[in-house]
């Protein structure tokens, strides 16, 4: 599939320019560096690949004609990474996961080949190796991302997450400095989207979305939250007081407004969904107060509709964005109160909008079979799917993307693949909140993190197609896997040996015979 993007590419002849070259020569540079970390140790893999996934999207703007195959450069590291693991016999299969065979073996085995199948239906229906491949691509990429994630947290502790998800905020909010210089009026050719820009009409008003340093506004605006996200986790890892989440909250909130910027207003979804969601679990299973966990919950349910309600949508069709200046600044007070009455008049209508009608539409559409795997996602797919007529107006929408391109029996195994792996993370997280609160912490905060993205997926999906993105989701799903075997053996925490470790609170743990599997086999 790499090679596919890369030599759909190279259909236009690179122009000699000195500085773009020196740019491709540090990118192949760049590259080998990252690939001899790498196979030296493969623990370094997510390192480089932060490194390398935030580098390519400026790199790429700096190459002669931008070649699409730059989005793919994090996916070569991570390439590198599984095969240097699996070459010191790291167990990268999926059963290798504590509970796999017995809770999500069935339900992932049948997606798995549901996904192949919409493969081949692309393939022969429209002929396109490429916009398959990108299909492939999106869909089954965060799966190895899952297991290596979980080898990496049973091997790097804690401690090994933490790490990573430092050196994340780090490097992107570096990248994300970016956003305030474009903003500024900076000509940097390092700034601004790849490719035609786009423009925002919202709450009466006329905005231009800025990007920085990163290749799109969607992905500046996600990465931008799940910094946030990221810092909460560390500032309240170990110990959460007043103070510690209040400082964290204060950063948030700089990251929000400067997240503003990009016009994809959108990523409050996930931040507010995420603080409710954290703050749901610690009231409901570390403290005991169900009335507290069920208000923080409403609260976030209220946050995420008012979004959607009072800032639907993000972008607006060219032709009226086309008949505006963006230099109007006529005042429009008026709209924001009259936007403001109807949020809740038009909830009904948005949720049909965007769940129930793009359903609808892709089977009326398409068919009950989908129209096939890449017809909805973005790049050099959706250029395929342009020119063979493929409207793609139902995508815009998570149910709706998977709809389109796994058709309804797609929509009934993820709704089921789902369901599993939600009850299977339940028992989990009950489990470690008994056998360790700072690895609970943790596991309450990537829920919190995969179910606000979940929340951003249902209301817009172009920012899902990117590699480097789905390698980050599945990576923190494979972290949250490990807690529970993190915890049983012991890990981080420090006491006698002559000494038992008690359960928070009195509470018994997991009995010793079910305790002592997951433990051992954190040590292999």
């Amino acid at each position: 599939m790499l090679g596919l993007l890369a030599i759909h590419a190279r259909t236009e002849a690179p122009q000699t320019n000195p500085i773009t070259d020196r740019m491709s020569q540090l990118t192949i540079v760049l590259m080998m560096l990252a690939g001899l970390v790498t196979m030296l140790d493969w623990r370094k893999g997510l390192a480089m690949c932060v490194l390398v996934g935030i580098a390519q999207d400026p790199l790429r703007k700096l190459a002669p004609n931008q070649p699409v195959y730059y989005v793919v450069l994090v996916g070569a590291i991570f390439a590198f990474a599984w095969v240097r693991a699996a070459f010191v016999k790291v167990p990268l299969s999926p059963s290798a996961i504590h509970g796999w065979r017995r809770n999500l073996k069935t339900p992932f085995s049948i997606f798995v080949f549901l996904v192949l199948a919409q493969a081949m239906h692309s393939y022969t229906r429209y002929g396109s190796a490429l916009m398959t491949g990108i299909g492939l691509l999106v869909w089954l990429a965060p799966i190895p991302a899952v297991m290596f994630g979980y080898q990496y947290a049973k091997r790097c502790g804690l401690a090994g997450v933490r790490r990573w998800m430092l050196l994340y905020i780090i490097v992107a909010g570096v990248a994300l400095s970016g956003v305030y210089f474009e903003y500024a009026g900076y000509g940097w050719p390092v700034l601004g989207e790849v490719g035609e820009g786009q423009i925002v009409y919202d709450l009466g008003g006329i905005l231009k979305s800025h990007s920085g340093f990163f290749r799109s506004s969607e992905t500046a605006a996600w990465h931008t939250a799940t910094m946030s996200c990221f810092v909460f986790l560390l500032f309240i890892g170990k110990r959460a007081t007043i103070p510690k989440i209040l400082t964290a909250l204060c950063v948030i909130a700089l990251l929000a407004g400067l997240g503003i910027l990009t016009g994809r207003r959108k990523m409050l979804i996930e931040i507010i969904v995420f603080l409710s969601v954290y703050f749901f679990f610690v009231a409901w299973l570390q403290r005991g107060m169900a009335r507290l966990a069920m208000v923080l919950l409403i609260m976030g349910a209220i946050g995420y509709i008012g979004i959607l309600g009072f800032v639907d949508p993000d972008l607006v069709s060219r032709e009226r964005s086309q008949s505006m200046s963006l230099d109007d600044d006529e005042p429009r007070l008026g709209s924001y109160a009259e936007r403001g009455k109807s949020v809740f008049a038009d909830l009904p209508a948005r949720v049909n909008a965007l769940g129930v009608q793009p359903i609808r539409w892709a089977v009326y559409r398409h068919g009950w079979l989908g129209a096939g795997l890449g017809t909805g996602s973005q790049g050099g797919a959706g250029q395929v799917a342009e020119a063979y007529g493929v409207n793609r107006a139902a995508a815009e929408g998570g149910l709706g993307k998977v709809t389109m391109e796994l058709g309804l029996p797609g929509l009934f195994m993820v709704v089921w693949l789902v369901t599993a792996l939600v009850k299977h993370l339940r028992q989990q997280i009950q489990d470690t909140a008994r056998l360790s609160p700072v690895h609970a912490r943790q596991s309450y905060g990537l829920v919190a993190f995969l179910v606000a993205n979940a929340a951003a997926f249902s209301v817009a999906t172009q920012a899902f197609n990117d590699l480097f993105i789905l390698l980050i989701l599945g990576w923190a799903l494979g972290f949250l896997l490990a807690m529970p075997v993190l915890a049983a053996s012991g890990d981080g925490v420090k006491r006698r040996r002559s000494q038992p470790h008690p359960a928070p609170g009195g509470v018994v743990g997991l009995p010793a015979i079910a305790a002592l599997p997951i433990a051992s086999q954190a040590r292999r």
